[in-house]
């Protein structure tokens, strides 16, 4: 007994009459009456009562009118279930991070993805760039988002978006009453910036800044951690040039001013296997590049 017997059964358990139930089905009325002589014979029990004048279903009938109902119920949801599978609409992800990524929109983008897509499961896990990189070269990971360009041979890289840089300075500092600032007005300040290996993108381009506005910075130290960074320079240790989503993370004594005319950007970037076979994350891709 197959699924489609069992629908002609419901349908007929519901009509009660060969008739309706045949022009419900599509079909004939013979074949529906041998369709269903089949599945007694095989129950080895009768199923419906059949008068000139009615028919009903017996007490055997009755018994499996229940789990007949279950069963095509449990069927539906197997068929749709595979189908959203096989569209890549559930599953898992397994993302890895740096930890500066979350001050940046990523995080938000990942909310509205779960919100699109609620049958696919995120997973997160931080780790520094290299472990990323080895994370999804061991199929460990699907996804890997950082901050800094790292060129990869076996992995391909895209860009999510870009960040501009701002000026952070201590709240009572003389520049935190502007509402812009050139990269000059900084030449003679004293500089808190992450060290190269934590940050190479975001270091590379804080130095490029400040040569294209003609000068070297006085850095005071070299920080691997944003918290460190950004306590340092309310403390009035110095300031930093950092990317501007950083404000919306902490409520520190620090004021975060834009820069004028300054190119240099931070990136967000993706990062996949070239090969992978994991149908969800063509979707993730499709919802963050644009």
């Amino acid at each position: 007994m197959d699924l489609r017997h069992l629908n002609y059964f419901l349908v007929l358990a519901e009509e009660l009459h060969f008739g309706r139930a045949a022009e419900r089905l599509h079909i004939s009325q013979p074949p529906l009456s041998r369709m269903i002589k089949q599945v007694e014979n095989e129950l080895g029990v009768l199923l419906f009562e059949r008068t000139k004048r009615r028919v009903i279903l017996t007490s055997a009938g009755v018994e499996l009118l229940q789990d007949a109902k279950q069963m095509v119920l449990q069927m539906e949801t197997v068929k749709k279930r595979l189908a959203i599978h096989g569209k890549g609409e559930t599953g898992a992800l397994k993302i890895g991070y740096v930890g500066a990524v979350m001050h940046s929109g990523l995080p938000a983008l990942l909310s509205a993805f779960a919100k699109n897509f609620p049958h696919i499961h995120l997973q997160f896990e931080e780790q520094p760039n290299t472990n990323l990189l080895h994370g999804l070269n061991n199929g460990t990971l699907d996804v890997a988002f950082v901050r800094t360009w790292l060129h990869p041979e076996t992995l391909q890289e895209k860009l999510i978006l870009n960040e501009p840089f701002v000026a952070v300075v201590p709240a009572k500092h003389s520049l935190a009453r502007k509402n812009k600032i050139a990269i000059k007005e900084l030449k003679n300040e004293t500089f808190i910036t992450f060290t190269r290996e934590c940050g190479p993108t975001i270091f590379d381009s804080f130095l490029a800044l400040c040569s294209n506005a003609g000068f070297t910075p006085h850095v005071l130290h070299h920080a691997s951690q944003l918290n460190s960074v950004l306590r340092l320079v309310e403390s009035g240790f110095g300031i930093s040039l950092l990317p501007a989503n950083i404000e919306s993370g902490y409520k520190l004594k620090l004021k975060f001013i834009p820069l004028e005319n300054a190119r240099e950007t931070v990136p967000l970037i993706m990062l996949t296997r070239k090969e992978n076979s994991n149908p969800a994350l063509s979707h993730l891709q499709c919802h963050l590049v644009k």
